[in-house]
């Protein structure tokens, strides 16, 4: 798992961004009073990556996914976040004892958006310029017309822009990213997760 979101349920309420963070915090804004409440949980990657909850239709939390707001250990899994598509919805039965049901928001079946795709165990070829994250080495590849993709390097622990866009097998465990455009996927309301 790259990431998410848990809510304790306390006196006061408290979120903690999993992988991101290794502490609760309270959230900026209290939430609502009242035993009903219904959760809006939105990941918008339109300008960076920020995580907003909104709680019986007030905002009480609205916070840029960065190195500045990590503090895990893990937390360079932090630039994940813009690039993965959500593929699970999950409600950990030992862990949620507040849920009653939940609704996925219906999206236009059309819209699609140019994103980065991860692909883990290769490097592309023609390796040229390094950067210390991610987000830098996005920005540097989507404005040079010699790029074309990114490979992570664990053991450097550096992003670095490629030429190349086949992707060959990595002996080192690599992973690289290249431009995409997907469209949204349907998720199967059929399948449970517990």
């Amino acid at each position: 798992m790259v990431g998410g979101i848990v809510i304790r349920f306390r006196k006061t309420l408290e979120y903690r961004l999993w992988v991101c963070s290794t502490f609760y915090k309270v959230f900026p804004t209290t939430p609502p009073t009242g035993t009903e409440k219904v959760w809006k949980i939105t990941l918008d990657k339109r300008a960076g990556v920020r995580f907003i909850v909104d709680c019986n239709g007030e905002e009480v939390l609205n916070t840029q996914i960065s190195a500045e707001n990590c503090n895990s250990s893990r937390s360079t899994q932090w630039q994940y976040w813009g690039i993965k598509n959500i593929v699970k919805i999950q409600f950990l039965s030992w862990w949620d004892t507040a849920s009653d049901y939940y609704k996925l928001e219906p999206l236009p079946s059309k819209v699609t958006t140019d994103t980065w795709c991860a692909y883990s165990g290769v490097y592309l070829p023609g390796k040229f310029k390094d950067y210390p994250t991610l987000l830098q080495a996005e920005t540097q590849c989507s404005t040079r017309s010699d790029c074309g993709g990114i490979t992570y390097e664990p053991l450097t622990h550096h992003f670095t822009l490629r030429r190349g866009t086949d992707p060959k097998k990595s002996p080192s465990r690599e992973t690289s990213f290249k431009k995409c455009t997907i469209g949204w996927i349907p998720i199967d309301k059929s399948v449970k997760y517990d």
